[in-house]
């Protein structure tokens, strides 16, 4: 019977989701599929743009770091709110350029203010950072639904490439802004309504409850990991790009900001209740463990769905940069392809990359290590991207940074270094080396 009841639960949700593409991909054109026609509204923007933060990456790190340190670990969460209103000073300026341009990807934005040679640097920066993240979710995503149904855990990994593909093919960029709604109302729905239920019996100790436990290192960490990698985040600049305009950018960017902050205060709670009840258990399990034994039957299996929703959330989101970061790519380096092409390149490219992600999910595993990578490339792109905002930055000063942050995180990730601390590495990194070649190199 309990098995039955997530399987309702599942297929309800997998209903939902095409039914969304399907409605989405109607009357769908070139501009549509790509950017949802540049004409995304403020609660939307809010929806979208807090969706791509919420996932299975940012909550199996964050309820692991629960597990270990308490209400300390709530300054990721602060961190990301803070990156969303600093970026609100910078998105004005971005959408003002990007409308100029007619762009639709990060990259395809620096091609034109840094030439092709960076251009390119930034697309493979990306590329691989945003193909990592999307490893980290098809991981979450998979072990959530073999937990939920028994199955093996490539095949969970492979349904949930599935899920997300059906419906990217329908409608593209539209399709991942509408969905993130009804994903949006997921989020409120298991981590409120969760939240909630656990905090009624669960006793904190004002260990727990110590908000420097993190140790000021790690804190640092935890903020500028959240507060740069937004405003550095490829997905949220093509948001900004399909933004109708200012008003309802700046609209976006506050009520994301908020809406942020309050799931991270009610996650927390489930990543103490789980420390209370299995102390004993491996961190990375915690977001895991905690919705299939704490709830009650019924709340359980209807939990778990939630749950998977959620750590599923953003693949869609990164699946489509990644595909569009190529096509670009391909439109402005090589000339040989047309504005009309862009849907057949773009669906051909979420194929090629979901299948690989898929395959790599069920050989690589350590979440923790891959995740804080992540963040340290995000930190190494933004001296080069706040400076553009108020200085002419010489090509070769942009690509020395780029190249030399990007051999940080290389070194860091190999010798086994990575956490909330050492990951910031390279901002300063890359800081000095684009001020020293800044005032060095003479002439591009």
């Amino acid at each position: 019977m309990i098995v039955w009841l997530s399987l309702v639960f599942f297929c309800l949700y997998i209903a939902i989701v095409i039914g969304i593409g399907i409605f989405a991909s109607r009357k769908e054109s070139e501009e549509g599929f790509m950017i949802a026609d540049r004409g995304v509204h403020g609660f939307q923007l809010a929806a979208t743009m807090s969706a791509g933060f919420f996932d299975g990456a940012t909550l199996s790190i964050f309820i692991a770091y629960v597990f270990g340190y308490g209400l300390s670990a709530l300054w990721l969460f602060v961190g990301l709110a803070l990156g969303f209103l600093l970026l609100k000073f910078f998105a004005p300026r971005i959408k003002a350029k990007a409308d100029e341009l007619k762009v639709y990807t990060m990259p395809e934005y620096f091609f034109h203010v840094f030439g092709k040679k960076n251009g390119m640097l930034f697309s493979f920066i990306l590329i691989l950072q945003f193909f990592g993240l999307l490893i980290v979710n098809l991981i979450v995503s998979g072990k959530v639904l073999t937990h939920v149904f028994g199955i093996s855990y490539f095949l969970a990994v492979a349904i949930g490439g599935l899920i997300v593909l059906c419906y990217l093919l329908l409608a593209g960029f539209k399709a991942v802004v509408r969905t993130d709604h009804f994903q949006l109302f997921i989020m409120f729905l298991m981590s409120i309504g969760v939240g909630i239920f656990l905090f009624k019996g669960t006793s904190f100790t004002s260990v727990e409850l110590n908000v420097t436990r993190l140790g000021l290192g790690n804190i640092i960490g935890f903020l500028c990991i959240g507060a740069f990698s937004v405003v550095v985040a490829p997905d949220l600049w093509q948001r900004i790009f399909a933004a109708k305009d200012t008003v309802q950018l700046n609209r976006g960017l506050k009520i994301a900001a908020f809406i942020l902050l309050i799931l991270g205060i009610c996650v927390s709670v489930v990543g103490l209740a789980t420390k209370q009840a299995f102390p004993n258990i491996v961190a990375e399990e915690a977001f895991v463990v905690g919705f299939s034994e704490l709830l009650p039957s019924i709340v359980k299996e209807l939990g778990l769905v939630l749950l998977y929703a959620v750590t599923l959330s953003s693949s869609d989101t990164i699946t489509f940069v990644i595909s569009s970061i190529f096509t670009r790519d391909l439109k402005n380096y090589t000339f040989r392809f047309s504005e009309s092409s862009m849907k057949k390149l773009t669906r051909f490219f979420m194929i090629l990359i979901l299948c690989s992600g898929v395959a790599i999910s069920v050989f690589y595993k350590d979440i923790i290590t891959l995740g804080f990578s992540l963040g340290s490339l995000s930190l190494g792109l933004f001296p080069v991207v706040v400076g553009s905002f108020y200085w002419k930055l010489k090509k070769k000063a942009v690509m020395l940074s780029l190249v030399v942050s990007l051999l940080g995180v290389v070194v860091l990730f190999g010798t086994g270094q990575l956490n909330p601390a050492t990951s910031v590495v390279t901002l300063p990194l890359s800081s000095i080396t684009l001020f020293i070649s800044q005032r060095m190199i003479k002439s591009d």
